[in-house]
């Protein structure tokens, strides 16, 4: 199995300059591993584990250990909130079907994060070279899960983003994602100047 050079990582086509981009493109990537994941338990119901196998699995795991938490924490601290202060300030008829929204997905947060450390321990044992006694419905449930979440952010949330949000909204919020991964914003910003 090769699963790691046939997925497509793409860089992001966004950077912090462009934070509802970079999000949505983020969207695309938890999309991409839940299919390697996928991917994944197939090959090794009818393969031993080796060497790819083990890369693949530390692959999924580190990105869900690091940058799936990060991602959650954008849309947690950063974007909803904002969403929602933009809604109720502006007196929107879309301020309480939003909120509810908002409300479903910061549960599904949860549960897919629970539903991730069963999943967390599968991968660490493949890492190791041992049988992941994969528990194929939990992970279909994750997967489905992340599916249908994404679909609402992407079909709900980032049109009334886009149509809320103004330049310094932007800006505050790309500068909070880059510093939650450790970025410099004014490298960032030279960088977008130039």
């Amino acid at each position: 199995m090769n699963a790691v050079s046939r997925i497509g990582f793409n860089p992001p086509t966004a950077g912090y300059d462009r934070p509802l981009q970079m999000w949505l493109d983020c969207h695309q990537r938890i999309a991409r591993m839940n299919a390697l994941l996928q991917r994944l338990v197939d090959h090794l119901k009818h393969h031993p584990i080796g060497k790819d196998a083990k890369v693949t699995a530390a692959s999924i795991r580190r990105y869900f250990d690091e940058a799936a938490p990060r991602h959650h924490d954008d849309e947690e601290v950063d974007l909803f909130p904002r969403l929602l202060e933009k809604l109720r300030a502006q007196a929107d008829p879309a301020a309480a079907p939003i909120a509810a929204t908002i409300d479903s997905l910061l549960a599904d947060h949860r549960e897919m994060h629970d539903l991730y450390q069963t999943l967390r321990a599968q991968l660490q044992r493949i890492e190791a070279g041992n049988d992941p006694h994969f528990d194929e419905v939990q992970i279909m449930l994750f997967v489905s899960k992340y599916r249908a979440h994404i679909e609402i952010e992407d079909g709900v949330l980032a049109p009334a983003l886009k149509r809320v949000l103004r330049a310094r909204d932007l800006k505050e919020i790309g500068r909070a994602m880059a510093a939650r991964r450790g970025i410099d914003w004014d490298s960032v910003a030279a960088r977008s100047r130039k």
